[in-house]
């Protein structure tokens, strides 16, 4: 990814956050990725982290129409999930997508109250919703009729050895190539 398409990213997550009167910390720590699959407009997202403690983990992330998250699971998070602005929808599994056909169901939290939702069956949450997370839940998600800023609140957060992706070509450390200055956005 070049650090101009990360900048352009960084600037409109900062908008978004601004216009939807998101106060953030001094100095969060911000980060975009494609994900290492070199086409940010499909897949991709902007995480601002807020806080990242032995006991729990905040961040703020920004997200453009249909850009995915895509398909992952954590060893040992667990995490909300939370719609704070626009509308995101979600697909989770029971096993990876990639390795396994989708069959049976998966019994998760949303707004607090158990669900049993179909393995690989879509589904959609509005502002203010959210849908907890334990690990082994595969999942990905995607903002749908306009961008979203989408809230975690989870365990700590290791992003070097908790995130398992299906994709196994997915490589979210990769280094951006340096055709810009590094932007630190403002709120």
């Amino acid at each position: 990814m070049k650090q101009s398409e990360i900048n352009m990213l960084l600037k409109e997550a900062a908008e978004c956050l601004k216009k939807h009167n998101w106060k953030l910390p001094p100095e969060p720590e911000w980060c975009a990725t494609d994900f290492g699959l070199g086409e940010y407009e499909k897949a991709g997202l902007v995480e601002v982290l807020l806080c990242n403690e032995p006991e729990y983990c905040e961040k703020i992330m920004y997200a453009r129409e249909n850009m995915v998250t895509p398909c992952h699971t954590h060893y040992e998070k667990k995490e909300d999930i939370i719609v704070r602005h626009g509308r995101v929808k979600f697909t989770l599994w029971n096993k990876n997508p990639e390795e396994h056909k989708a069959e049976g169901t998966v019994e998760i939290k949303i707004n607090r109250k158990m669900e049993t939702k179909k393995s690989g069956e879509p589904f959609e949450l509005s502002e203010g919703e959210r849908v907890t997370l334990t690990s082994g839940v595969w999942h990905e998600f995607a903002p749908v009729g306009g961008p979203a800023l989408i809230g975690e609140v989870s365990t700590y957060c290791n992003e070097e050895t908790d995130n398992v992706f299906a994709n196994k070509k997915i490589d979210i450390f990769q280094a951006p190539e340096a055709d810009e200055k590094v932007l630190t956005p403002c709120c």
